[in-house]
């Protein structure tokens, strides 16, 4: 089969990219080709490809929608319509007009044959629209599965670890009473990311890691660490650290839809990992049997202390997360989706 594909990101490059149709296309020996390829038999689409092209264009090829992000539930209108504005501003839709993003989406929705999504809380979000999508998390082959049992060395100063991208640093502040209570103790907090990101679409003002995280963090006990991403790094550091942490303040705008790839991660790095609820992460922890979620200030300082104390709860986390991946995300299993998807079952 030849996939026509417009990706995520230029180059069909990014983290997306790689985990979701480009890891099925090599996996299942099928040819990738740009999305306006004549000689493509279907076309997947995504959120960033020209929404506008794609809402319009006479095709008889099936179209696939390929949407990570929860963005059909953004909560604000004014931030949707600002997001299909810069949207139309980057000329990365060819519309003739501006309009609000979403409606962009949805336009696109309608003409495909299939819409995929990333979790059962973005398919329910889906299905207000009356649009029946499927979910399929990222294939997270290339962050490799660490060794156990977990050795836990004792680092002074403890470490803890945090990945993912720059935009979402600004719920560090969830932390500061747990390192202005815990005074006694010297702290190594590894942030891996791409340290060179943008605030808007990717190409507008560039994050300011260190004013970002002074600004929420200024102890005198506390080292920040910052670490170029890299599937290496991931595992070079949490190796060394204690526990991964995933803060998320106010969970706004289409935050509160995102799919729970980064708690994945985490847990095949093989850390414990405490998390601000998010709804994909409370259902995880749930069934995982795992209580790392954490709701406010008070409940990280107290459950934070908890796994640093204790060998004993950090090896529970571990072995149920370990069991949990073993079970519900089977490379295989998100193969077959895809196969579903394509048509190739």
């Amino acid at each position: 089969m030849i996939i026509g594909y417009e990706g995520y990101s230029p180059g069909n490059s990014g983290i997306a990219d790689r985990r979701r149709i480009l890891f099925w296309a090599s996996s299942r020996g099928h040819s990738v080709v740009d999305s306006r390829d004549q000689s493509a038999e279907v076309i997947v689409v995504t959120s960033s490809c020209d929404l506008g092209y794609w809402s319009k264009v006479k095709t008889s090829k099936p179209i696939v929608l390929d949407v990570v992000d929860g963005l059909i539930g953004e909560k604000s209108r004014s931030k949707d319509l600002f997001r299909g504005i810069g949207y139309w501003g980057t000329r990365r839709s060819s519309n003739l007009l501006p309009g609000p993003y979403r409606q962009l989406l949805l336009d696109v929705a309608r003409r495909s044959s299939k819409v995929v999504c990333s979790s059962p809380e973005q398919v329910t979000e889906w299905a207000k629209f009356k649009i029946k999508a499927i979910d399929i998390l990222d294939i997270h082959d290339e962050v490799p599965f660490a060794d156990f049992p977990m050795a836990f060395n004792e680092t002074n100063p403890i470490e803890i670890f945090w990945e993912g991208l720059p935009a979402t640093l600004g719920s560090m502040s969830l932390l500061k009473d747990f390192f202005e209570g815990n005074s006694e103790n010297n702290y190594k907090l590894n942030i891996l990311t791409n340290l060179n990101s943008y605030k808007y679409m990717n190409r507008f003002m560039k994050v300011n890691l260190d004013r970002a995280l002074t600004q929420q963090l200024d102890h005198s006990n506390l080292e920040i660490n910052k670490v170029q991403w890299s599937p290496k790094m991931l595992s070079n550091y949490a190796a060394s650290s204690k526990f991964g942490v995933i803060p998320i303040l106010g969970l706004k705008g289409y935050n509160h839809l995102k799919a729970e790839n980064r708690l994945l991660i985490m847990w095949r790095l093989g850390l414990p990992v405490l998390a601000s609820p998010l709804q994909s992460y409370v259902r995880v922890m749930r069934e995982a049997q795992i209580d790392g979620i954490c709701r406010d200030r008070a409940e990280w300082k107290v459950k934070a202390e908890k796994v640093i104390a204790s060998t004993e709860v950090r090896e529970e986390f571990i072995k149920k997360s370990r069991n949990y991946i073993e079970l519900k995300h089977k490379t295989e299993d998100l193969l077959e989706k895809w196969d579903f998807v394509l048509g190739k079952n």
